[in-house]
């Protein structure tokens, strides 16, 4: 039994949101079922509550968790010279291939799809690929950095009264849509943390402000969790009382589901992998199977800053350089979030697909690039995900109440998606290594070199002196 109690302690977040959700499903479907009550739109929203206020207090934190997060660990990143260029150059990389492996897969298996006889909701405006591109440049600079906090901007093309004139003359007006501006925010933090390394000194007391306000936020963040099993059973509950089919909904969770563990399985097991054997022909799966007590520490807190100590111990087991897994594997904790992007973003455009709107593949493209860059700021704690979903959701106006689908499997898909972050860092110092080779051994020769000069000139006074 004191085994048991310790076990359970220890998982009590998970413990205390399998039960938050157990509730809420069986209040919900009791009162659907069993009230004999027709449940109007407003004692819906009375039930809701609660959660609503939940989601509420994650929206108001995210904002400056995801601005102090990228400016503290990117500012660290450009310190570092070549094994930073590299390690910014392998991130990209792996994020670009993050993405298209996503939008393939949800254009593929489609988990959140309609039944095929609904009618769908249509939903999307009348666009031209090219406004769409221009308007991620024009998000990207904001006129308004706090304007960008509440808005983004959004070409608007009015029809004419001639049905026949060309969609290219038609009348081109812009207006703000409400959503944060997450693509904009990414942009002016990793800005201004080039700026804080541009300066030196005079920019560290900006940055040790940034570096405090990314940990008091993540302990809140933190504290914040810990409520989630009360919001997440008063959300579920009411969706419950909104769903008409819910079989239905249960087998798109579990397309969903199934969606999100084939692109992890991918990503981390073949694609990294290949990745690693073109650039250094040796194999991956050496060092994947030695990564075994930091999957056991990613299965048990599904934190990735709790398997950095473990992943730099097995790194280090392989003989890939200290200096390179000391720097890579805490930076990536906070960057290289390859799982929680892929599941965001699978997640996003599963919600998407589950209210019937209606997105063209351009748009869900931007929406994944959305998700991946907001996922810098998940801070490696636990649930992070679902909450950068929220933040992206808000973004794009996408109503964000079926995240409690997603909070509902959250708990297991967290556990495996950060075992992918750690394949992705592991990989990636070991790729560095190869790569910084030559460097790390001439660093090492000029700590060497002046040590051996101090000695020989020890070595010539002591000679003169005895003469």
């Amino acid at each position: 039994m004191s085994k048991l109690k310790l076990l359970l302690l220890k998982h009590k977040l998970i413990v205390t949101t399998l039960i938050g959700v157990t509730i809420g499903i069986l209040c919900g479907l009791s009162l659907k079922y069993y009230s004999g009550k027709i449940w109007s739109h407003r004692d819906i929203m009375y039930i809701k509550f609660p959660g609503e206020i939940f989601l509420r207090v994650v929206n108001c934190l995210i904002l400056p968790l995801v601005t102090s997060s990228i400016i503290s660990a990117t500012c660290n990143l450009t310190k570092s010279g070549p094994i930073g260029r590299l390690a910014l150059c392998y991130y990209l990389t792996t994020t670009t291939i993050g993405i298209t492996l996503c939008v393939i897969l949800v254009e593929t298996i489609r988990p959140g799809k309609l039944i095929e006889n609904e009618v769908l909701p249509k939903t999307t405006k009348t666009f031209m690929t090219i406004d769409t591109i221009l308007d991620l440049f024009r998000n990207l600079l904001p006129e308004n950095l706090i304007d960008a906090c509440i808005r983004q901007y959004q070409t608007v093309l009015h029809q004419p009264a001639n049905a026949s004139v060309p969609i290219e003359e038609w009348r081109i007006t812009g207006e703000y849509v409400a959503g944060t501006n997450v693509v904009g925010l990414v942009f002016h933090s990793l800005l201004i943390s080039l700026a804080i390394e541009k300066i030196g000194v005079t920019g560290k007391p900006l940055l040790d402000f940034f570096n405090s306000l990314a940990d008091v936020i993540m302990k809140i963040m933190t504290w914040v969790t810990q409520l989630a099993p009360i919001g997440v059973s008063f959300l579920i509950a009411g969706r419950m009382l909104e769903i008409n089919n819910f079989n239905d909904i249960v087998s798109r969770l579990g397309y969903y589901i199934l969606t999100v563990f084939v692109g992890l399985i991918l990503q981390g097991f073949v694609i990294l992998p290949l990745l690693h054997w073109i650039v250094t022909r040796k194999s991956p799966y050496k060092i994947i199977s030695k990564l075994g007590p930091a999957f056991a520490t990613a299965i048990g807190t599904s934190s990735s800053t709790a398997t950095v100590p473990y992943t730099i111990r097995c790194l280090e087991d392989l003989d890939i350089n200290p200096k390179i897994t000391k720097f890579i594997v805490p930076i990536g904790a906070a960057i290289n979030m390859d799982g929680i992007a892929l599941y965001e973003t699978i997640g996003a455009i599963f919600i998407i697909q589950l209210r019937g709107l209606q997105f063209s593949l351009l748009k869900i493209i931007i929406i994944s690039i959305t998700c991946t860059v907001s996922c810098i700021g998940a801070a490696g704690i636990p649930s992070g995900g679902y909450m950068m979903l929220i933040m992206v959701l808000n973004s794009i106006g996408v109503p964000v109440e079926d995240v409690t689908l997603i909070i509902a499997v959250d708990w297991l898909v967290d556990r495996f998606r950060t075992t992918i972050n750690i394949i992705g860092d592991a990989l990636g110092a070991s790729i560095i290594s190869h790569f910084c080779k030559k460097d790390l051994e001439e660093a090492l020769e000029d700590e060497i070199c002046p040590l051996k000069a101090n000695v020989c000139d020890t070595s010539m006074k002591h000679f003169t002196n005895k003469k």
